[in-house]
């Protein structure tokens, strides 16, 4: 417990020291906001809790790295705008350790986001060559269970390249969840993407640690009710800014008798359900489920561009050491989004 006792107080002061920050345009690294795994794409793209992991969701929350067991490895891929790709791995090292009290966990993780090859030309047009554009994060996750509460960690480096210009921080994710200790209920929350911008894009280098950082304060609840078919959960966004909508005064904008324009008004209830996602399993089968998720500030952004905006879907089937998973889920700016997951327990395999 002493390495928590060191971690809390660093967390609680980065969080008293986050201001509120936008959720695009000039924010770097943002596709750390991307689904780490198909299920999490198919239940609304955020979850921060989990009574029985059936997923890798250590990069989501990393008190939930019992999510990923010893040996255990999990892919995804998600063909992303054009020719870009989204890829992710997540592996339990095998260094658990049990004590008298409690456990903890170790799990390691890749996320990569590459946007394919360019053509470098010179201001008259002629070709120079090709460049390349990508992001990645690669992180380490520790995660100690005392009782029906674990507390958990990830430090992660990240970094960004278009042709000559770079960008690089040292983020950290830090989480906690509570589990009942007789029913399937759980609660989760988590302060993902704190840290620092050490070198920022260009030359110069100007700017470095105040720019906008993806930050995303989360809670959220997962439930299983003891005789039906399903598990529930609920996740609530961006909890450090109350508005998050984004209304854009070129639309449907309404002027006064003397000709001025009348702001959009959006609600207080409007503002509330943006922060929420909701996602529903269907256990049909031990080894299958069905899923599906409706993120509602995702519909917000999106229902009059993209059909389907929010609401996303998929499924998950499991045989012995394998267990694949599929996620579509419809968002800006992408029209519609597939992710694909496999997840392979080494250690059974090899036994």
């Amino acid at each position: 417990m002493r390495f928590w006792l060191c971690v809390f107080p660093v967390f609680l002061t980065a969080l008293a020291s986050v201001r509120a920050q936008s959720l695009g345009g000039q924010r770097v690294f943002s596709f750390l906001d991307l689904p780490t795994h198909a299920r999490v794409a198919a239940l609304g793209g955020q979850v921060a809790s989990a009574t029985t992991p059936d997923g890798a969701y250590h990069l989501n929350n990393p008190a939930l790295t019992d999510s990923i067991k010893n040996n255990e490895l999990s892919i995804s891929l998600m063909p992303y705008l054009a020719v870009a790709k989204y890829y992710t791995l997540q592996y339990g090292l095998p260094i658990r350790k049990a004590g008298t009290s409690g456990h903890s966990g170790w799990a390691v993780g890749l996320q990569y986001l590459s946007y394919g090859q360019f053509d470098l030309t010179d201001p008259a047009g002629n070709t120079l060559g090709t460049f390349s554009a990508n992001d990645y994060a690669l992180s380490l996750t520790h995660a100690r269970t005392e009782g029906n509460f674990t507390l958990g960690a990830t430090i992660k480096a990240v970094g960004s390249s278009i042709e000559t210009y770079s960008a690089f921080g040292i983020l950290a994710d830090l989480g906690g969840v509570w589990r009942h200790p007789k029913r399937n209920l759980t609660f989760g929350l988590v302060a993902k993407n704190v840290g620092y911008l050490i070198k920022n894009y260009g030359p110069a280098n100007r700017n470095a640690g105040s720019a906008d950082l993806p930050f995303d304060l989360q809670a959220g609840v997962t439930l299983k009710p003891q005789y039906a078919p399903i598990r529930l959960t609920l996740t609530a966004h961006h909890l450090q800014r109350f508005d998050i909508s984004y209304n854009d005064p070129n639309l449907n904008v309404r002027y006064d008798l003397s000709g001025n324009p009348i702001p959009k008004t959006i609600s207080v209830t409007e503002k509330l359900a943006r922060h929420l996602s909701v996602g529903v399993e269907l256990l049909i089968h031990r080894n299958v489920n069905l899923l599906v998720g409706y993120n509602h500030q995702k519909r917000a952004e999106g229902r009059l561009t993209t059909g389907g905006a929010g609401i996303s879907f998929g499924a998950s089937v499991q045989a012995k050491g394998f267990q694949l998973t599929y996620g579509r889920f419809t968002s800006i700016p992408t029209a519609g989004t597939s992710q694909l997951s496999l997840r392979i327990d080494l250690e059974r395999l090899l036994h």
